[in-house]
């Protein structure tokens, strides 16, 4: 094997990273009253979620799942972007 092929994340982890992540924004919605969800913000809090996961990479952590945290960071760093909700 070369280098790439043994710094590249099989795809059983890939998969099991992108499951975790969902969870992870699936549980942000519910507890998170002031995010509205729609797909407008989530490709945008995914986006944000992916430039962290390079960083975290960068600093060595292949495995590296974001938490609620992250994901309430998102939102604050992309609050101004974000679809809100209009009530009726």
């Amino acid at each position: 094997m070369n280098c790439d092929q043994n710094s590249a994340l099989s795809q059983k982890v890939q998969q099991r990273i992108r499951v975790a992540t969902i969870f992870a924004y699936s549980r942000f919605c519910r507890e998170c009253l002031a995010y509205h969800h729609t797909l407008a913000n989530y490709l945008m809090l995914m986006d944000w979620i992916d430039e962290r996961r390079i960083e975290m990479q960068a600093e060595g952590r292949r495995h590296w799942v974001p938490s609620m945290r992250d994901f309430e960071q998102a939102m604050r760093d992309c609050w101004d972007d974000l679809v809100k909700s209009q009530e009726f």
